[in-house]
């Protein structure tokens, strides 16, 4: 065999140790897709409260105008929104812990009615996939929103367009949980639950507002943001609806609140202690649920 047909076998061989390889690295990269494609795509939960202060100014020229015809409760038209807060949280189909994209509260005292629904708009859009839970909500939040969108010009969010109180686009907490049975109030279903809720009563809120006490209001807003969180992580995980560590979950999101509200005494001595109890109680490593 002369030196030319040496050359030959060689370029042969490595054309076809090329094709060889290139074969095996076009199935190794359709393995990973198909595997990528496998996996759940990312979940994402947008968790919202607001509290309200009656608009008494209009409600009166109302009651003047219709006379003994009037309605004498203030009811939701007239509840202007004084505060809000949010938890936007996205589980990843690899990891047991949540990513907080985002948790926010604001009040009264830096952004009037038109920009706190702005804002919580803004949060909604951020994240178009995301699913609106809430405790409550269709019950009266929801309306108030829908009255801000059409009085300020503002567009809906596309979660809170659908009609229908049982939108997927949504989740009711209080809604869910009670199936048919009599709804009850958050810190009702805490206290059962044994779940951590409201620094102040319920009813104080609406006093508190009117006494523009706004780190009151701000620590009670975002408290029922953190109980509505924990409920729906038990919720959702118990439905195999998501994949995470609840209790380690909820370590990190007592840890986002005391970022957001250093000084909010139901976060450092209440939630997050009670967090903390969780993840040692537990005893786990790992994934606890898993999404098929």
């Amino acid at each position: 065999m002369n030196t030319t047909d040496n050359a030959n076998i060689t370029c042969e061989a490595h054309d076809n140790l090329a094709a060889i390889l290139e074969r095996e690295a076009r199935a190794f990269a359709a393995r990973i897709q198909d595997n990528n494609a496998a996996l759940p795509a990312s979940r994402y939960l947008i968790i919202a409260d607001l509290e309200f202060q009656y608009d008494r100014s209009r409600h009166d020229g109302y009651r003047v105008a219709e006379g003994e015809g009037a309605e004498q409760s203030v009811r939701w038209p007239f509840h202007r929104i004084a505060a809000a807060s949010w938890l936007a949280l996205r589980f990843d189909p690899a990891t047991d812990v949540p990513v907080i994209e985002e948790l926010k509260v604001v009040a009264a005292d830096e952004a009037d009615e038109c920009a706190i629904v702005t804002q919580v708009f803004g949060a909604l859009e951020r994240f178009p996939g995301a699913t609106f839970v809430s405790w409550g909500a269709e019950a009266k939040d929801l309306a108030v929103l829908r009255r801000c969108a059409a009085e300020f010009g503002l567009m809906l969010p596309h979660q809170l367009r659908d009609l229908s109180p049982h939108a997927r686009t949504r989740l009711d907490l209080c809604r869910a949980v009670a199936v048919q049975a009599k709804p009850v109030h958050l810190p009702e279903y805490a206290a059962a639950t044994a779940i951590p809720s409201k620094p102040s009563p319920a009813k104080s809120i609406g006093k508190l507002v009117e006494a523009e006490a706004w780190p009151a209001v701000r620590e009670q807003v975002l408290a029922d943001v953190l109980t509505a969180a924990a409920i729906a992580l038990r919720h959702l995980a118990s439905h195999g609806e998501i994949a995470c560590h609840p209790q380690r979950t909820l370590g990190v999101i007592a840890d986002a609140a005391a970022a957001v509200l250093p000084r909010s005494k139901f976060v450092s001595l209440v939630f997050a202690p009670w967090a903390r109890a969780q993840v040692a109680s537990s005893r786990l490593r790992g994934a606890v649920f898993r999404a098929a």
